[in-house]
């Protein structure tokens, strides 16, 4: 007898049967591939756990419902055309039936009313009653149809705890519909607005439809709530919210208790405290940030909450002081209209910030430049940062957001996975600041230079081009604020060249060092410290040294860098100078005129054409026509009559021209991007006119930048 006992035993597979659930967890689950993996996945912030990479079974488990009443999860193997349950270890337990279709399978399904629902396009709505296992675990279950008639195309559905009905996705048309589970019929409620295939759908206790995306894992959220349902009833199509990043799969379920909540009593998710008018609690999909025990601002690591603190309350007020009063964020300047604010930020590790300021008061951060740190790359320990106040700002106290993570492209709402979010209130100062602008408020300017100077050599006018934006402040009649912005659009040269800008009278003692900085590619130059911002040293004007060597910022993709048309580069640099002058400003009758002296000078300890001083570095220069070289210039050797073809004559005013009155250097302000020549194509083949308009000293062609002949410039 022990013998035919072990017999039967090897010959047929063995499921113990597994513990259910302890509880409805808030927890939604996510099964994904052949061989079935499940995963915890957290809808408010996106984050997912491997809970299970062996279920016991070599297969796949999809139309997968979580069931309230006895605490499992029911699935359908796809694999072996069979219903599964798992309990709280994930492992699959066989369940018996008798009818279930064998000509196809089942990908959508959800548990409701201890009854397991399961659908198939084309082939109807099915259920069986889950109730004789709670006696016997080996019972066999009907499978009984409700419906033959099934048109949506369905990946998922899931049932709403509150009025039973089932609510899935059209994957071709996007479309919202709800089903009602006694006979399969079925109403468009919408459209989401969103396509795609949406392979994993989840309810919460408060009637939110949450939806998750197999092409890129982004969930969304639709308000099926109670208290929604007299607009769905009126024809208003919920608003669908992304909340969070899941992840990806092309074979994605998911099950989840749908009568809890989706943040538990036990949250590691920390939230904001602003009024609730700038998206701060849950359900108006505010920001949080799943605790990852690395990534916080200050001292202190935050605590979980269940949802937002709306003002007057703060989290502050529950659990651990976690935020302002550890230093996390301090304005080391006040917050003046059109001023930059020098901010000083403590992270506990490397990660990212965004931030956001209501300038205009309106109680929301969706206004013009309210984003005023975006995906800021942070160190650990304290950073310095500068943001720039708003023109147009209100004066008064508003709210700030800052979200730091380790994830960027963040919103001033939604979920994270990591770090924390802070909202504080600033007080903000406008007392009549003005703005000019060169060439304009949002376009830019090309600087042209050619770098062969004193001779023409190729004259391509293309060894560095330069986009280029100046925006000045002013209050009271002074300037007390300058920003330059440049891009490197293009570098064709075989020398190297470093970049700088002459501010022409400007002492460098005016340069209110702890107020100004330097970026390149929206990162401070001096690790923040500031203490040089590539001002020069021991110079009697301010000159502020953007790069010694614009190659260096160029990829080595093409022998030259945008210059050919047989090869496309993106841009790679681009650099920011923010200037705080001392004092109350200077007057603008002193005060130097924009563009100022944008310049390109000899990269040091490199060789440089013939006739020159070898590696003359920093003494040679290039500037606009009729712009004076700067004291670092070797004049004596350099302004020599008998050297190229250069005619300047300090006396009479006259640099950087031929007797002809061709420059070496170009300035277009047209509203439009200029378009260089090709490498090693004189500027003259490439814009006719351009000879016209230098010898007559810009008083003929003077739209010559606009006709440039065919396929001689560089087109982007």
């Amino acid at each position: 007898m022990r013998i035919t006992t072990l017999s039967l035993m090897l010959g047929m597979p063995f499921f113990a049967h597994a513990a259910p659930f302890d509880t409805c967890p808030s927890q939604a689950y996510l099964f994904q591939s052949t061989p079935v993996q499940v995963y915890g996945i957290n809808l408010v912030t996106g984050s997912t756990t491997l809970l299970q990479a062996d279920t016991g079974i070599n297969a796949n488990i999809n139309a997968v419902g979580f069931d309230f009443d006895d605490r499992y999860i029911y699935g359908y193997d796809t694999t072996n055309k069979r219903i599964v349950r798992l309990g709280k270890d994930f492992q699959a337990e066989v369940i018996n039936t008798s009818g279930l279709p064998t000509n196809h399978t089942f990908y959508v399904g959800d548990v409701f009313g201890h009854k397991y629902y399961l659908y198939r396009k084309g082939e109807g709505l099915f259920s069986i009653d889950l109730t004789p296992l709670d006696s016997d675990k080996n019972a066999v279950l009907p499978v009984t149809q409700i419906s033959s008639s099934a048109t949506i195309n369905l990946t998922d559905f899931a049932f709403h705890p509150g009025n039973g009905f089932l609510y899935g996705i059209d994957n071709n048309s996007g479309y919202l519909y709800r089903f009602d589970r006694t006979d399969g019929s079925s109403e468009m409620i919408g459209d989401t607005g969103e396509t795609g295939t949406f392979g994993a759908g989840y309810f919460d206790v408060n009637g939110y439809y949450y939806v998750s995306r197999n092409q890129d894992g982004k969930i969304y959220r639709i308000n099926l709530s109670t208290s929604n349902q007299s607009n769905i009833d009126n024809g208003i199509v919920p608003a669908v919210e992304f909340v969070s990043n899941g992840p990806a799969s092309s074979q994605n379920d998911g099950a989840r208790c749908a009568n809890a909540p989706v943040v538990d009593e036990d949250s590691n998710i920390d939230f904001g405290d602003a009024p609730n008018s700038y998206l701060t609690l849950l359900e108006s999909n505010g920001p949080r940030h799943e605790l990852d025990g690395l990534t916080w601002l200050g001292t202190a690591q935050p605590d979980g909450e269940q949802n937002g603190f709306t003002a007057p309350q703060s989290d502050e007020s529950s659990g651990i002081d976690d935020e302002w009063s550890n230093g996390g964020i301090g304005f080391v300047t006040g917050l003046e209209s059109g001023l930059d604010s020098k901010v000083l930020i403590d992270a506990s590790t490397s990660g990212y910030l965004s931030a956001w300021i209501d300038w205009n008061q309106d109680g929301s951060f969706d206004g013009e430049n309210e984003q005023v740190f975006t995906d800021q790359a942070l160190s650990a320990g304290e950073n310095t940062l500068f943001l720039t106040a708003d023109i147009g700002a209100l004066t008064g106290t508003t709210w700030a957001r800052f979200r730091f993570s380790q994830q960027t492209g963040l919103n001033y709402f939604g979920g994270s996975t990591s770090g924390e979010v802070v909202d504080i209130q600033v007080d903000v100062l406008n007392d009549g600041a003005s703005a000019r602008y060169f060439p304009s408020a949002s376009g830019y300017a090309t600087l042209a230079y050619e770098d062969n100077w004193p001779y023409k050599a190729d004259y391509d006018m293309n060894d560095a081009v330069i986009f280029y934006r100046i925006t000045e402040i002013l209050k009271d009649g002074k300037v007390v604020k300058s920003t330059i912005n440049g891009r490197l659009a293009a570098v064709g040269a075989d020398y190297l060249n470093g970049f700088a800008i002459r501010m022409e009278g400007l002492s460098p003692a005016m340069v209110n060092s702890s107020s100004s900085y330097m970026k390149h590619n929206g990162t401070y130059v001096d690790s923040g410290v500031n203490d040089t911002l590539g001002l020069e040293n021991n110079r009697s004007e301010a000159i502020f040294v953007v790069t010694e060597n614009l190659t260096a910022h160029t990829s080595n993709g093409c022998s030259f860098y945008r210059t050919k048309s047989d090869c496309k580069e993106a841009e790679e640099f681009e650099f920011q100078i923010g200037v705080t002058i001392n004092g109350e400003g200077i007057e603008t009758n002193v005060w130097t005129d924009m563009p100022y002296d944008p310049f390109i000078f000899a990269t040091p300890g490199h060789y440089h054409g013939p006739n020159l001083p070898l590696h003359p570095g920093r003494s040679w220069e290039v500037h606009l026509s009729d712009h004076s070289p700067t004291e670092a210039f070797d004049s004596a050797n350099l302004f020599n009559t008998g050297l190229g073809v250069d005619d300047s004559r300090p006396a009479e005013g006259k640099y950087f021209k031929t007797v002809e009155n061709h420059p070496w250097a170009l300035l277009i302000t047209s509203p439009d991007e200029w378009e260089w020549p090709l490498e090693r194509v004189n500027i003259v083949t490439a814009y006719p006119d351009f000879a016209s308009y230098a010898e007559s000293e810009g008083q003929q062609s003077t739209d010559w930048y606009k006709a440039p002949a065919a396929n001689q410039c560089y087109i982007p």
